[in-house]
C-alpha cells in the first residue's frame, strides 16, 4: 500500500467519523451526562433523586434514580426494627436500567419475599450498582454504599460479560503482606485514563460502540471455543498450546478473583451478614466462559466460607417452558422476562438455604 493510499483510507475514516459520530449523538434519545463521581473515592453513580431516559434498539425505558444514586425506588437509611434487608451489588445486570423499577429482579425478589404471611420480617432489597463495573469495584461499592445501609444478607451478581472483560483497573493493589489493599483503584488512576473513562460514560457514539463491541467479542468468543464442533479433527500443536495457554490465563484469572471474593466476604462477614456470590451467563456466550463459574465457584466459596448460586439452571428451565428469552433481541441485558427468571432463581435458592433470611449477630 503506498502513501496515497494510506492517505485515501485515513481521508475516508475521518470523514466517516465526522458524519457518524453527531448522527449518533443527535439520534441516540439516551443522555449519559447523568453521573457524579465521589471526590474521595473516585466511584461514579447517577445523580440522586433524578431521572433521565434510556434506550436501545428495541426498548426505550424511564430510568428513576432514587437518594442513594442508583436505579431503584426510594431507600430510608435508617432500616426498621422489624426490617430485614437484602443489599444486591453488581455491575450493569443488576443496575437493570433497561427496565422499570417495578420489573427489576430486586424488586420481584422483594415482592416474593413479602408475599409469605407467615414472614418473620419485613424484607428489603436494596441494589448498588453502575455499569461497567467488576468484582473489585463491587467490593467498594459495597463499603461507600452497602454497608451503610446495615444490610441483613449481601448478595454480588456477576455475569460472564463481566468476567472475561478485565482490564488493569479491575486488579487489585496488595500490602506488604500481601493483603488487598482496601482502597479504590481510581485513587492512583492514571489522569489520561481517568479522563477517558470519564468521556466514555459521556459519549453516546462509545457507548454505544461498547454495546456493540460486547455484543460482538461474546459472538466471537461462543464461535473460537468450537468453530467446527461438528467435525472430528485432530488438535494440532499450535492449537493446543493456544488451549494451554487459555486454561493458564484462566486459572491466573480465578486467583485473582478468588482473593477478591475471601476479602469481600470476610468484608460482609464482619459487618453481620452472610454473603452470597451468584453467577449468571447469557446463551450467547462462549461455553468455555459458560463453564468457568460452576467450575470454580463451589470451591471458592467452600474454601471462603460464603454461599454460592448458579442463576442459569432455573433461567434456562423458564425459558424452555415460557418460549420468552432473557435478553433482548438487540442488547444482551435481562429484559423484563430475564429480570423475572433471575428473581425466581433467588427466591428459589434462599427458600431452600432458610438460614441466609434469618437476623446474624456479629
Amino acid at each position: 500500500m503506498n502513501l496515497k493510499q494510506y492517505v485515501t483510507v485515513g481521508a475516508g475514516i475521518l470523514v466517516s467519523v465526522c458524519i457518524f459520530v453527531p448522527l449518533v449523538e443527535i439520534t441516540d434519545p439516551n443522555d449519559y451526562n447523568l453521573v457524579s463521581t465521589d471526590p474521595v473515592t473516585g466511584l461514579a453513580r447517577y445523580k440522586p433523586n433524578s431521572s433521565f431516559m434510556t434506550a436501545g434498539d428495541c426498548y426505550e425505558n424511564k430510568v428513576e434514580v432514587n437518594n442513594l444514586g442508583f436505579h431503584g425506588p426510594p431507600v430510608q437509611l435508617e432500616k426498621g426494627k422489624e426490617v430485614f434487608r437484602i443489599v444486591i451489588v453488581g455491575s450493569s445486570y443488576v443496575s437493570a436500567i433497561q427496565v422499570p423499577v417495578r420489573d427489576m429482579h430486586s424488586t420481584l425478589l422483594q415482592e416474593k419475599l413479602n408475599a409469605n404471611p407467615k414472614r418473620a420480617y419485613t424484607y428489603e432489597v436494596v441494589p448498588i450498582a453502575m455499569g461497567m463495573n467488576r468484582i473489585l469495584l463491587d467490593m467498594f461499592y459495597y463499603l461507600k454504599y452497602g454497608s451503610m445501609l446495615a444490610p441483613d444478607l449481601v448478595i454480588n451478581i456477576e455475569s460472564g460479560y463481566e468476567l472475561i472483560a478485565q482490564n488493569p483497573i479491575d486488579m487489585p493493589a496488595y500490602d506488604a503482606q500481601g493483603n488487598i489493599l482496601l482502597q479504590t483503584p481510581k485513587s492512583g488512576e492514571n489522569p489520561n485514563v481517568g479522563y477517558f473513562r470519564s468521556i466514555s460514560r459521556h459519549s453516546k457514539f462509545l457507548v454505544n460502540l461498547y454495546n456493540r463491541f460486547l455484543i460482538f467479542r461474546s459472538s466471537l468468543n461462543s464461535f473460537l471455543s468450537a468453530p467446527f464442533s461438528g467435525t472430528a479433527v485432530s488438535i494440532p500443536t499450535t492449537e493446543a498450546a493456544a488451549k494451554e495457554v487459555a486454561l493458564r490465563a484462566e486459572e491466573e484469572r480465578w486467583q485473582v478473583k478468588e482473593k477478591i471474593l475471601s476479602t469481600y466476604a470476610k468484608l460482609v462477614l464482619k459487618n453481620g451478614a452472610p454473603f452470597v456470590f451468584a453467577s449468571w451467563t447469557g446463551p450467547s456466550a462462549a461455553t468455555s466462559t459458560a463453564q468457568e463459574f460452576p467450575r470454580h465457584m463451589p470451591e471458592i466459596a467452600k474454601r471462603n466460607n460464603f454461599s454460592y448460586v448458579d442463576l442459569v439452571p432455573v433461567s434456562r428451565a423458564a425459558e424452555a417452558i415460557t418460549g420468552r428469552a432473557s435478553n433482548y433481541p438487540c442488547d444482551y441485558h435481562w429484559n423484563s422476562d430475564g429480570n423475572r427468571y433471575a428473581a425466581e432463581a433467588l427466591y428459589s435458592y434462599l427458600s431452600t438455604h432458610p438460614a441466609l433470611l434469618t437476623h446474624h449477630s456479629l
